[in-house]
């Protein structure tokens, strides 16, 4: 079970429709608006700039905003979940810590995140910080028990 089975759709839109960055293009979509011209998305900020950029490969299901991402060769493709800025954290927590048991490192992390979710600037920044964290949290603990 992954995070984004553990929220319901009306959570997952609620948190869409709070980041700022997300809920002009959300709107929009809900709208069944035809993808708004540049100049109405100029004062938007660059984050939803970035997301209009993306307008014909984001898709509504259930009234949530998904990105469909297809490989080079169009052989594969798959939906993420466009991620509000407030459920970063604890998507990467669930994907670093893993139901497995295990905890991956930053490039196993970044690369499972990436084949459920999409957040403007997703980088291996944001992993590594959540990896350092998780150790620093492990260190402290075997320091404890020792």
């Amino acid at each position: 079970m992954t995070t984004e089975d553990t929220w319901s759709v009306s959570e997952i839109q609620k948190a869409q429709l709070e980041d700022p960055d997300i809920r002009p293009i959300l709107e929009k979509k809900l709208k069944l608006a035809d993808r708004p011209s540049r100049e109405e998305i100029a004062q938007e900020s660059p984050a939803t700039k970035r997301y209009w950029t993306l307008w014909d490969s984001l898709y509504l299901k259930d009234g949530v905003l998904y990105r469909k991402w297809e490989s080079d060769d169009g052989r594969s493709c798959r939906w993420q979940l466009i991620l509000p800025k407030s459920r970063i954290q604890a998507v990467l927590q669930e994907t670093h810590d893993s139901a497995s048991g295990g905890h991956f490192g930053v490039m196993k992390t970044l690369r499972r995140t990436r084949e459920q979710y999409y957040w403007d600037r997703l980088h291996a920044s944001d992993v590594v910080y959540r990896v350092q964290r998780s150790r620093n949290a492990s260190q402290k603990l075997f320091t404890l028990i020792c």
